[in-house]
């Protein structure tokens, strides 16, 4: 893969869905940096789909996080990259319904989170324990200070911050304070498909994987 130095742009041609013309910024080894409709994603015929038109294709193709054996840390990836261009085309002209039919489902709440994994970090003497919850937006958006509704029991509690999923960083008080009210790269939201991390700080929590976090 070519170098690029920080600050240098590429242009990688038109969307293959709405037309828009694709333009990055890129960083050594070619990585992007975050671009503020969100990064574009290689289709499987080597096309690209932008930022925005991907975003509407996660609630159907949602963000997953997966090992790479080369670098040794589980990274993002997209399952809409495994869409030719004629397909993700395709699949754009319906996601609308699709996204009806989700909110049908669920009850019609504002967003809804499906929880893959809960981690609990005791507090100290009175303080009450950190929760990270790892999952994905099954639609509607999500952002620190937030009040949701956890699980089936109905227990009410507030988002102190979204963390980057999976992160190596342990969970402490001091990510509750750099993590809130921060920028869209920086997880203040997250959105329809993302995988995300949430920090609850409760006394309990009565949560586990397979149970749903709503915000009406």
């Amino acid at each position: 893969m070519a170098n690029y130095k920080i600050g240098d742009t590429r242009d990688l041609g038109a969307c293959v869905a709405c037309g828009n013309v694709i333009v990055i910024e890129t960083e050594n080894e070619g990585l992007f940096r975050p671009q503020r409709c969100g990064n574009p994603v290689k289709l499987a015929d080597g096309s690209w789909l932008c930022g925005s038109c991907l975003k509407k294709l996660r609630v159907k193709y949602p963000q997953e996080y997966r090992m790479e054996p080369k670098q040794k840390r589980i990274l993002p990836y997209e399952r809409a990259s495994e869409l030719t261009a004629e397909a993700a085309k395709k699949e754009l002209e319906h996601v609308h319904d699709f996204l009806e039919g989700l909110r049908e489902r669920y009850g019609f709440h504002q967003a809804v989170f499906f929880v893959e994994n809960v981690e609990v970090k005791k507090g100290g003497f009175l303080k009450p324990s950190l929760f990270t919850v790892t999952g994905h937006v099954v639609y509607g958006s999500f952002s620190a200070l937030d009040e949701v509704c956890i699980g089936s029991g109905g227990q009410k509690a507030m988002i102190r911050c979204l963390h980057e999923p999976y992160s190596p960083v342990p969970v402490s008080d001091m990510t509750i304070q750099r993590g809130t009210n921060k920028l869209l790269i920086d997880y203040a939201w997250a959105e329809g498909g993302e995988v995300a991390s949430f920090i609850f700080q409760e006394k309990s929590l009565d949560l586990k994987p397979g149970d749903l976090i709503v915000r009406d």
